[in-house]
């Protein structure tokens, strides 16, 4: 399926869904994302390992990261922010800390607490490419 297309199929499937620790929170919308387009589960050793934000900072810690940054570094490779295409994958500065996000057109993709929701372009930290998510 056409890449945009398929973004837009999977955000509107997403849209419904409440946030919850270890099902459908920041890191999973973006790995299950990743999943979807590369076949590459990269969040295997995390799904069903926490409930709570504590339980996911402890599964970082139990895998050797200090950090959704940590972990994004070690397994996927970096773009420059302005070579990012829709459908990549970035790391956005929210609420005072960083939340995994899929690069939209003109807007970022993330879940928030409050659900799916697109965030201006400006809040985007750094960005990956969903490419080298199968290698």
């Amino acid at each position: 399926m056409n890449m945009n297309l398929d973004l837009q199929d999977y955000l509107d499937q997403c849209a419904e869904r409440e946030f919850a620790w270890g099902e459908f929170d920041c890191c999973l919308f973006v790995a299950n994302w990743i999943l979807r387009r590369t076949g590459v589960d990269l969040a295997r050793d995390f799904k069903g390992h926490y409930k709570t934000e504590l339980g996911a900072k402890r599964r970082l810690k139990a895998l050797g990261f200090d950090g959704i940054e940590s972990v994004f570094k070690a397994r996927l490779k970096p773009v420059l922010n302005s070579y990012a295409r829709r459908g990549d994958l970035a790391l956005v500065n929210y609420d005072g800390q960083l939340v995994g996000g899929i690069v939209g057109l003109n807007c970022v993709y993330c879940v928030t607490q409050s659900g799916t929701t697109a965030l201006d372009l400006s809040m985007v930290y750094s960005c990956y490419s969903l490419e080298s998510a199968n290698v």
